[in-house]
């Protein structure tokens, strides 16, 4: 019999958890829907289809651009939120004993929290963007605006899979990233934070998102005054630093003994080691957690 992970008990793990807070998450993506709705309606009324009409100077490929823009930071912003509530199932006695009680091993369980809050998030936020913006186009083409095609959200102007140098950076102007290097690095630097938070909320089970942002953000001062300060004591000033990194880091790229492909590559790579650390680590916490509460 296998102890650690079986399909079969991993689906009924992932159902008792839809089964027994399903009205929580279906306030949280009421929540998300709400807000979500408001933002887009709002910036496509009352700024994009209202101002730029009357400024006659409409652009769909720039209102598509900041719709884009709104949508991608809320997309993180929610994703942080939902991370804080990983350890939600044993956050009071009433739960935490249901929990305990289920007979599924410490991975399973783990892992299902860790897909609701990941992959579970990612789903349901697509598909509230998705009505929503199938509102926002039904209300703004009901409101007749003259010479005005309202359009969806295009996504595929989200990633610029073209040469975004010299003469074709015009093209890339519509775009939200200009290559899919950036997107990369941002998307790796978002799994990251996620990961962080995530990792927080099985430090506290309440007030996870705030305690977990007041921790990183005095880690990252430590971290950013160390920093300073040894660069101080080492160099004159910050000028004498990035002249170092410039012949060290853009010299070679240049030079062309770093590819821009390798460095973003390496970059993206280190971000993630971390992103797996931390989700390891969020296993390790779980199971310890485990182990603590049933003594």
């Amino acid at each position: 019999m296998n102890n650690t992970f079986n399909i079969k008990r991993f689906g009924l793990v992932l159902r008792k958890d839809m089964l027994e807070n399903w009205k929580q998450y279906t306030y949280l993506f009421l929540m998300m829907f709400g807000i979500i709705a408001i933002v887009l309606l709002w910036s496509s009324w009352n700024w994009n289809y209202y101002i730029n009409i009357k400024a006659y100077a409409v652009n769909s490929d720039d209102l598509n651009l900041e719709l884009l823009l709104l949508s991608s930071l809320m997309f993180a912003i929610f994703g942080i939120l939902f991370a804080s509530t990983l350890m939600n199932p044993m956050n009071d006695k009433t739960k935490r004993i249901a929990h305990l009680t289920c007979p599924a091993s410490d991975f399973e369980k783990s892992f299902s929290r860790w897909v609701i809050v990941t992959a579970g998030y990612i789903v349901s936020f697509f598909a509230s963007l998705w009505i929503v913006d199938a509102l926002r186009v039904g209300i703004c083409t009901a409101a007749g605006y003259p010479g005005m095609e309202v359009n969806f959200l295009d996504l595929s102007k989200l990633i610029y899979t073209g040469d975004a140098s010299g003469a074709n950076r015009y093209d890339s102007r519509h775009y939200f990233f200009d290559s899919t290097y950036t997107f990369a690095v941002v998307l790796s630097l978002y799994f990251l934070v996620q990961s962080i938070f995530i990792l927080g909320s099985t430090f506290w089970e309440k007030a996870a998102f705030v305690k977990t942002f007041c921790m990183a953000t005095v880690i990252c001062l430590v971290f950013i005054f160390t920093c300073r300060w040894a660069i101080l004591l080492s160099y004159n000033n910050f000028g004498a630093f990035q002249n170092v990194l410039e012949s060290i880091f853009l010299a070679a790229i240049s030079e062309n003994k770093i590819s821009r492909e390798l460095a973003f590559a390496v970059m993206v790579s280190v971000i993630l080691v971390f992103t797996l650390t931390n989700w390891t680590l969020t296993f390790c916490r779980f199971h310890e957690a485990e182990i603590i509460k049933r003594l």
